[in-house]
């Protein structure tokens, strides 16, 4: 009887840390959209470099067609928003290749240039925009000191 209430108290303990823990799982294009659609509006640089990450309003680039992808402000651009790795060649640039993960609290875009005439343009990096509450959200870029938060201005 003994080990059925640790065994209950175990349980217990799981669920609620399960429970209470905010977790970012998987998501799809989809998903992302519909959540972001809920986040649309006008932000306000609270921290980071301005000159990365101006003020500006979020937004779709076209709203009748969402998978062109989004901004916030002039300088933070997600576009051409797909599923899975695309490769395009830039003609007499480089290889491009993008490739986009979504969670149920943010999008990563990883960017890639490779087998570029100058071998200066030759990149390799990500950019992240999460969505921290419901009025606040921050982006980064991978391997730079840009780490920018923004919040939803009323």
């Amino acid at each position: 009887m003994h080990y059925y209430k640790i065994l209950l108290w175990v349980s217990s303990l799981l669920v609620s840390n399960i429970l209470c823990a905010k977790t970012e799982l998987p998501s799809n294009k989809s998903q992302f959209i519909n959540l972001f659609n809920t986040k649309v509006g006008s932000y306000q640089l609270v921290s980071g470099d301005a000159k990365m990450c101006a003020s500006g309003a979020l937004a779709l680039l076209d709203e009748n067609e969402p998978d062109l992808g989004f901004k916030l402000g002039d300088e933070i651009i997600f576009n051409n928003l797909h599923h899975g790795t695309q490769t395009n060649k830039v003609a007499n640039f480089c290889l491009v290749t993008t490739k986009y993960k979504y969670t149920t609290q943010s999008i990563t875009m990883s960017l890639r240039h490779t087998r570029c005439e100058n071998e200066v343009d030759n990149l390799d990096t990500s950019q992240t925009l999460r969505f921290i509450s419901p009025t606040t959200l921050t982006y980064s870029v991978e391997n730079s000191d840009v780490l920018c938060q923004f919040e939803l201005q009323r």
